[in-house]
């Protein structure tokens, strides 16, 4: 099941959460405080992608991570919506 980093004061996190819920795609929530203290989460962020920034997919059956909301509205759109 993909993994979703999001903060939901994020406007581009937002973005992504309203398009996997009206497709109905189920994914793991990863939800990230970016003005917060460090947390395993946070951590987990920076371990995978490198850097501290939402929203972020991950995809394990694929091995794909992204950035950028439009590139993870497409990728969902191409592999996992009906």
């Amino acid at each position: 099941m993909i993994q979703v980093y999001l903060n939901e004061r994020c406007p581009f996190c937002v973005k992504v959460r309203v398009f996997l819920e009206q497709k109905g795609i189920p994914y793991v929530l990863k939800p990230i405080l970016l003005g917060a203290a460090q947390s395993p989460i946070k951590e987990e962020l920076k371990q995978i992608g490198g850097k501290v920034q939402v929203p972020f997919l991950v995809d394990p059956e694929r091995k794909t991570h992204l950035y950028e909301s439009d590139d993870i509205i497409a990728y969902i759109e191409e592999h996992y919506a009906q």
